[in-house]
């Protein structure tokens, strides 16, 4: 029971609030996603509870919506941006919870849906699955591009591949270009691009992996044929070496 003046409760109130730290620490060394419920909004974004403690979501690290009124009483999946408790400070992340979900799921090659949001003069910013892409100019088509805005335009939807990505940073590379049935058809005739993409991929990937065998076959006759050139010295500085070992003798004995 508590005294008068209320000391057990403080007490008790401090045990959980360690305790809390402490699961929330734990949770950040395995570095696994986590759900909470949304609590509160404000103009900078929205406040969770974590393990009874309050954190905060930056606007930035929502996905997919803003931080209004109708975010208060959702759970989301989050992960943690900074944990400390010497300042008492919580800051956790939505997108990075859903960007590495979805990034554990793709691969190079895979041909994805997405949405174009910006146009830079060197390429396109496209929206795959809440995550943001780079479709490079020089990867849009094998014919040239003068002018970009004539071939895509924000909130256009287009299919594209997967060439590249960095899992840890979420960053994604997208080609169209492995996607054209016939050359400069991304600029001629996009649907026909987006309608073959699934068999024109195959195709693609088919070839790739047809070059890479060769490349290593190639390279496997270089190694082989090196060795057989060593084997080939070796015999003949042995020869050499009986055949000096042989006129020396025969000088000792004359």
């Amino acid at each position: 029971e508590e005294d008068e003046n209320g000391q057990l409760m403080v007490s008790v109130r401090r045990i959980q609030y360690r305790e809390a730290w402490e699961k929330v620490v734990e949770k950040q060394d395995t570095d696994e996603p986590f759900e909470a419920q949304c609590v509160s909004v404000n103009r900078g974004g929205a406040i969770f509870l974590v393990e009874g403690l309050r954190a905060f979501l930056p606007g930035s690290h929502l996905t997919g919506r803003l931080p209004d009124e109708d975010l208060i009483g959702q759970t989301l999946p989050l992960k943690f941006l900074e944990v400390n408790q010497e300042d008492n400070k919580l800051v956790v992340s939505n997108r990075r919870a859903v960007v590495e979900a979805q990034m554990a799921d793709l691969s190079r090659g895979d041909v994805i849906d997405g949405i174009v949001k910006a146009l830079k003069p060197y390429g396109a910013f496209v929206e795959v699955g809440g995550m943001s892409g780079l479709l490079h100019i020089s990867q849009i088509s094998m014919d040239r591009i003068n002018d970009l805005e004539r071939v895509l335009q924000p909130g256009q939807k287009l299919k594209c591949m997967i060439i590249d990505h960095d899992k840890a940073n979420g960053r994604i590379a997208l080609s169209t270009k492995t996607l054209e049935p016939e050359p400069g058809d991304m600029i001629k005739d996009p649907e026909r691009v987006y309608e073959m993409a699934d068999e024109t991929a195959r195709v693609y990937l088919e070839k790739q992996e047809a070059e890479r065998k060769k490349r290593e076959a190639s390279a496997k006759d270089i190694v082989l044929g090196l060795g057989d050139a060593l084997d080939d010295l070796s015999v003949g500085m042995e020869d050499k070496a009986g055949d000096d070992a042989s006129d020396n003798l025969d000088s000792l004995l004359s």
